[in-house]
C-alpha cells in the first residue's frame, strides 16, 4: 500500500486522542486548508467509527472570501466483531470509486458515478 504524498502537520489534539487537526500545505488562519480526524471507540454497541475530514477557504471569481468551505469527508463504521476481509473488501470498492473518473464527475458536474 502507497504511502501519503501530502504532508500533513498535527496543530491540534483533544485530550485523549479522539480528535486531531491537521494542516495542509498553505494553510493560514486566514485560508484554511485543514484534515480533520475523529475516532469513537467501539462502546456498548460493539462499532468503532472513524471520521476524516479535508477542508479549504475558497473564494468566487472576483477573490472575495466565501462563507462556505469545500470539504470532503468520509466516515467509516465497523463492527469490532466483523471480519477483517469484509473490511478490506470495502475499502477497496472505496478506493475504487474514489478514485475513478466517475467520482470526479460527480464532484464538479454532480453526476452519477454509475
Amino acid at each position: 500500500m502507497a504511502g501519503m504524498t501530502t504532508t500533513l502537520t498535527e496543530t491540534f489534539t483533544q485530550s485523549g486522542g479522539n480528535s486531531r487537526t491537521y494542516a495542509q500545505p498553505g494553510h493560514t488562519a486566514l485560508t484554511p486548508k485543514l484534515v480533520l480526524q475523529r475516532s469513537k471507540s467501539a462502546g456498548a454497541g460493539g462499532v468503532a467509527e472513524d471520521t476524516i475530514s479535508c477542508l479549504q477557504q475558497t473564494e468566487d471569481d472576483d477573490g472575495i472570501p466565501l462563507s462556505s468551505k469545500v470539504m470532503f469527508s468520509a466516515t467509516v463504521r465497523r463492527p469490532v466483531d466483523g471480519q477483517a476481509a469484509d473490511v478490506t473488501a470495502q475499502l477497496a470498492v472505496f478506493r475504487d470509486i474514489v478514485a475513478s473518473d466517475e467520482f470526479t464527475a460527480m464532484v464538479t458536474d454532480q453526476l452519477p458515478v454509475a
